[in-house]
């Protein structure tokens, strides 16, 4: 048992795991993620144990954290120093989420927001964002109103030169800004703004909220935490924030597209009220972006520890004896259980990291303040990816740590596994920047909205173009799975589009309402619509990266890589693709699932320098099980000594209530 296989697992790999880990990630971005790593590691503020911290001891520890990486000052704006942000924040995900959001939301979210709505006038706020003189929150979300942001109570009101903000209600109160609750000077908030009487709806605006000296609130302004949360949540500052007749000055309004002239009058260059969202959607996206890689780092942490335990622990064999257990690496279900999960980390990624490429392109456009129907429609298509992929990435994410922390046995529960703590770290993936299936009604809005242009749809970045042509029904599976998946996700797409559409016209006909219709069309059809058009996408965009890796070696397995995570994820539509007629008889599915069980297979010898590719610096990872060197009892034993003889202050008690029932019983 204490022998450790991971080494013989190692050589089983047909490829060098440094050189696929350079391809996936690009050498620069692997070489600054080390750089970070080493960073942290000369910094005690970074080393940790398995101790669980309080609320505002986590919260200490996130806020001397974020003070040291302001200061190694690795970059000022995000947008114009790509690979050095992008670093630090995968690392720091991977480290912490608490300390990470610290970061992100102040500059990707808050700093994001206003740059790309805000104009010259906020030219010196932009200057202390960058330089960290003020600390940023979000304000979107009201007590009342998440999904339905259109609906927002909060008010700000123009008068006599100034922008009154007030809550008319609790439903109003302003919630979970991360930052707000200790440290934010400063935040971007959306009300209704209302000039001369008229309400001109949503618009986004920064004002300050702390005096940056005495950390007191501005008048007319109270502000709280949020309570307690579990995981590494704890140590992000939630807080709300109610307004009761803030005044701030007419330049808190972030205008570019509109503003209000000093003897207050609206005025706008938008075409439309759609035109107006459409930027707002678009800039709303960033933080799905980023939620879309959490959902890659679940998958990676929950494929690394639960692999490389599955090598150490060792259950069972052909004979009996434990010299002659076997590692349950070596059973298929359990490969069955962990493989398709270390695909998904790896295909995650490099759809991620396409998109970012092409919404970093988008965010340029706007930020130059550029308006065309051409980047109205870029807005659109964003929306509906991101929309899509975000739940798509973060139910993989979750679900993945669930089944590695069973599939881990009951050392997978220890708080040393850390798989546990992930679980709770990532489950409220599923609820930022919209709940899940709310923001899948976003997706399948935008598509259903191109029914009438099938044949001529054309966006900028190419993922519906597949609808323009009428998909054929299975007929045989070929040599290349990948295509027959993406062929099978072209018919189910095109369908489920058609049906969909096709029921919202009968339930309108019928005399239901749009809001009836859109809510009556979810199940089985516009949820599965926006799913199917999401995965589509996903593994075209890994096909096609795939496609132009040079390396053979590395090609092959990145395609095997990417067979098992088309067949994982197609096999779940296999019920509703016999229901929609692409294929009839058993042959369809059975041959689907002996595809799947052999991609799997194909994985097992590759599968250890796979996680080798993704796996964190154990430094990063903190996972007694999950460790590099593959001696997970070791570790679990020597964490295990440190509670050795443990006297807790309550044995004396326990000792003369002991006594006093055997005196008891002797009377």
């Amino acid at each position: 048992m204490s022998a450790p296989l991971i080494d013989k697992y190692r050589k089983m790999a047909s490829f060098d795991w440094k050189k696929l880990k350079a391809v996936v990630e690009g050498e620069e971005h692997v070489r600054l993620k080390a750089e970070v790593v080493a960073k942290m590691k000369s910094e005690p503020i970074f080393h940790r144990d398995y101790r669980v911290l309080s609320r505002e001891e986590q919260r200490e520890v996130v806020h001397q954290r974020w003070k040291k990486i302001v200061e190694w000052g690795l970059f000022k704006d995000p947008y114009s120093d790509l690979e050095n942000f992008h670093a630090l924040t995968e690392t720091l995900e991977a480290y912490d989420q608490g300390t990470s959001a610290r970061l992100f939301l102040h500059g990707n979210v808050f700093g994001a927001a206003v740059k790309s709505m805000g104009t010259e006038r906020h030219k010196e706020l932009v200057e202390k964002i960058e330089n960290n003189e003020i600390v940023g929150a979000f304000c979107l979300t009201e007590i009342g109103h998440g999904s339905n942001t259109a609906e927002v109570q909060t008010t700000a009101t123009f008068d006599n030169g100034q922008l009154v903000f007030n809550c008319p209600s609790i439903g109003a109160i302003k919630c979970w800004a991360g930052n707000l609750s200790h440290s934010a000077t400063h935040v971007v908030v959306y009300a209704q703004l209302h000039v001369g009487g008229k309400n001109e709806g949503l618009h986004g605006f920064v004002i300050q909220v702390r005096c940056p000296r005495t950390f007191q609130t501005l008048p007319g302004i109270t502000i709280g935490d949020m309570g307690s949360k579990p995981g590494c949540w704890q140590g992000v500052e939630n807080g709300w924030m109610e307004f009761k007749n803030h005044r701030a000055p007419l330049s808190a309004l972030l205008n570019k597209g509109c503003d209000i002239t000093p003897d207050g009058k609206y005025v706008t260059s938008f075409k439309s009220a759609s035109e107006k969202q459409s930027v707002s959607l678009g800039t709303l996206s960033v933080g799905r972006l980023g939620i879309i890689a959490k959902g890659m780092m679940a998958c990676t942490f929950a494929s690394t520890i639960a692999i490389r335990y599955s090598v150490a622990r060792r259950q069972f064999g052909p004979e009996k004896g434990a010299e002659n257990e076997i590692p349950v690496l070596e059973y298929p279900l359990q490969q069955y259980r962990l493989f398709p999960y270390l695909s998904a980390a790896i295909c995650i990624r490099i759809f991620q990291k396409t998109f970012v490429e092409k919404f970093t392109e988008y965010m340029m456009r706007v930020m130059m303040g550029e308006k065309s129907e051409e980047l109205s429609e870029f807005s659109k298509e964003v929306h509906a990816l991101s929309s899509g992929a975000k739940p798509v990435a973060t139910w993989l994410g979750v679900e993945s740590l669930g089944e590695a922390r069973k599939a881990c046995g009951g050392h997978g529960f220890l708080h040393m596994s850390r798989l546990n703590t992930l679980r709770d770290d990532n489950d409220p993936s599923q609820t930022f920047e919209g709940e899940n299936f709310m923001i899948l009604q976003q997706t399948s809005n935008i598509l259903l909205g191109k029914v009438t242009s099938l044949g001529s749809i054309n966006t900028p970045m190419s993922t519906m173009s597949f609808l323009n042509s009428t998909p054929s029904k299975f007929s045989s599976w070929t040599s290349n799975p990948v295509n027959d998946a993406l062929s099978a996700y072209r018919y189910l797409t095109y369908h489920l589009l058609q049906t969909t559409s096709s029921e919202a016209k009968k339930l309108k006909q019928s005399g239901k309402n749009s809001f009836e219709v859109r809510n009556e069309i979810q199940v089985h059809r516009a949820v599965n619509l926006s799913v199917a058009y999401t995965e589509h996408t996903m593994i075209d965009w890994v096909q096609k990266f795939v496609e132009e890796v040079e390396d053979v070696t590395l090609k092959a397995v990145l395609q095997k890589v990417l067979n098992l995570f088309s067949l994982f994820l197609l096999e779940r539509h296999l019920a509703t693709l016999y229901i929609t007629g692409y294929a009839s008889g058993g042959k369809f599915g059975e041959e689907l699932r002996e595809k799947l069980r052999r991609a799997v297979a194909d994985i097992k010898p590759e599968s250890m320098a796979l996680v080798d590719s993704i796996a964190p610096d154990d430094f990063i990872l903190n996972s007694a099980l999950g460790a590099s060197d593959g001696k997970a009892y070791d570790h679990i034993m020597e964490e295990f000594r440190k509670y050795t003889n443990e006297q807790p202050r309550w044995v004396c008690d326990l000792a003369q209530f002991l006594q006093k029932r055997s005196q008891s019983s002797k009377l």
